[in-house]
């Protein structure tokens, strides 16, 4: 039984040797798989190692070209990009961006890369931004697709300008913001010193025990607030502000009330 199968083995192993034989007395190579393997949209490529260079999915308007660069195992002789756009849906090829490729081998390996160009400033992708994209043929077949986008420099350049102004305002009104807060603070301080010299000159006046008591509890309260406020006021500044006119407007009220009942 092993003899046998040894026998179906050999003969198997010489009909195939036979059979390379003819093909390469008739110039026949055998055909390997044909695959790509990467496709990167770049500006170019290195002569040395055939790898893409500045690789993106985004161009402008205003950029002269966008490459298409493909890696191929055991690649054929050349390669076929068809370009098309997006318009409203549907897609559409877009008749320039046909070109046939000659395949660029590397040097002792079984692979090589394709590279082709697409035009775009001053051409119609130049005055037609959107979405586009590059398929791949190889006999007549897709292999690969690769979508990518061109955008409107002048529509980017003036987004970024009004950014650039309103940044711009937003600062200013930051600054007029920390100015009138300064401002305030001092006036604030001021009406505060106003107030103490205002109490003083009522501990001298003939108010009634129980209102006075009331009057020196609100100024001792207000007192520590603004002790308190002041301790902050580098990180809650603007707090401080609002807290310090709430309190002078409380016992400003109460030292008019009691002057008022002298």
């Amino acid at each position: 039984m092993i003899d046998s199968n040894m026998s179906k083995v050999k003969t198997s192993l010489i009909a195939l040797t036979a059979i390379m034989a003819t093909l390469m007395i008739f110039g026949v190579t055998p055909a390997f798989a044909q695959t790509v393997e990467e496709i990167e949209m770049c500006y170019g490529y290195s002569e040395t190692t055939l790898s893409p260079l500045g690789i993106t999915s985004t161009f402008l308007t205003t950029n002269e070209e966008a490459g298409i660069w493909v890696k191929i195992i055991n690649p054929p002789d050349d390669v076929i990009f068809k370009v098309y756009h997006d318009v409203n849906g549907v897609e559409k090829e877009y008749p320039l961006g046909y070109s046939r490729v000659d395949v660029i081998p590397m040097e002792g390996s079984s692979w090589g890369i394709a590279f082709a160009t697409l035009d775009i400033d001053g051409k119609t992708p130049g005055f037609d931004p959107g979405i586009w994209t590059v398929k791949v043929f190889i006999d007549g077949s897709v292999v690969k697709i690769k979508p990518f986008s061109i955008i409107d420099y002048s529509s980017i350049s003036s987004s970024i300008d009004a950014i650039r102004e309103d940044f711009e305002a937003m600062e200013a009104e930051n600054i007029q913001i920390i100015e009138d807060n300064e401002a305030n603070n001092q006036e604030n301080i001021a009406k505060y010193n106003e107030l103490v010299e205002a109490y003083e000159d009522l501990e001298d006046s003939s108010v009634s025990e129980i209102r006075f008591i009331e009057l020196t509890n609100d100024l001792e309260d207000l007192q520590d607030e603004y002790d308190d406020l002041v301790d902050t006021q580098g990180s809650t500044k603007s707090m401080m502000y609002g807290s310090i006119v709430v309190a002078l407007i409380a016992v400003v009220v109460a030292v008019y009330f009691g002057l008022m009942k002298k």
